[in-house]
């Protein structure tokens, strides 16, 4: 029972880790109707721009967070009006194929600047204490600040859709963007920011990820694969869901790898996805016309 409660404690930091990544992710296909492939490299570098802050530079963690999250969301606006924009009226397929050479683009510039695989540390907050419940129970204290950052994360995120201006205006742009336009929308300010939230919170999912995990060159692929997972799993360009369908994916996987083995957890994921599309195409949360 005690490694039970500390896995479902684990798998829920980890699941919410997915969840912010997912977030950015659907967040940018409920309003934008693409899906980024290159999102999973922006978690890389924003992993990165955090080793690069925090340990090569010797400054706080939250220092090089919010840098990470500052420059993935200008590269997300960057990505949006050089290469998303020209292909928004292109069918999904061109648009798809245009973020997966991003994303291997982006890959072989990170494999250039840090030339290896090899793994490099964040200095994590919480690193040098832990929470004990109990006797036995142990809970890394790294864990808890990435629990409360993505709370805050999820709280931030909500307010900005659902109490501001800004918000009502991607809403508006989702339901229908020509309708949005007419209402005197500028519908290419809300893809600008639209795509620097998504960049932001990749951001922010990849500087937590490398204070878990380190940094790697290939450490995007796994969330991105994850985030996909999620964001059909929770229903297309739900905000919600995807949080939601994070924390279930996340929990499941932690317990399958402690309890079964690593190569049955990694295979947790697609089985949940195999479901989804058979009993429920839409997900959790998704329209019935918006499937998968």
């Amino acid at each position: 029972m005690t490694a039970f409660v500390q896995q479902l404690i684990y798998g829920t930091s980890y699941g919410m880790n997915l969840a912010v990544a997912a977030a950015g992710l659907a967040l940018i296909f409920g309003v934008y109707r693409v899906i980024n492939l290159a999102h999973g490299q922006l978690i890389m570098l924003g992993g990165f721009a955090t080793y690069v802050v925090t340990t090569q530079i010797g400054t706080h963690f939250f220092v090089g967070f919010f840098a990470a999250m500052a420059v993935m969301g200008l590269l997300g606006i960057a990505l949006e009006s050089t290469i998303f924009r020209i292909l928004q009226a292109r069918p999904a397929t061109d648009q798809l194929l245009a973020s997966l050479g991003v994303y291997m683009i982006l890959g072989t510039v990170a494999l250039r600047i840090w030339g290896d695989f090899e793994a490099r540390p964040v200095n994590m907050p919480g690193e040098a204490w832990a929470l004990h419940l109990g006797e036995d129970i142990r809970i890394d204290g790294a864990r808890i600040v990435t629990i409360a950052i993505t709370l805050a994360l999820f709280i931030g995120l909500y307010f900005v859709v659902y109490r501001t201006h800004l918000g009502r205006t991607m809403r508006a742009t989702a339901q229908g963007g020509e309708t949005a336009e007419l209402m005197g929308i500028r519908k290419r300010r809300v893809a600008a920011l639209v795509f620097f939230i998504g960049g932001a919170l990749g951001g922010s999912a990849g500087a937590m990820l490398g204070g878990l995990f380190n940094v790697r060159p290939d450490m995007g692929f796994q969330p991105l694969l994850m985030a996909l997972i999620i964001i059909i799993f929770g229903g297309m360009g739900s905000l919600g869901g995807a949080i939601i369908a994070g924390l279930i994916l996340g929990i499941l996987y932690n317990l399958t790898v402690y309890y079964v083995g690593s190569k049955l957890g990694d295979l947790v994921p697609f089985g949940v996805l195999l479901i989804v599309l058979m009993v429920r195409p839409q997900g959790l949360f998704g329209l019935p016309g918006r499937r998968a």
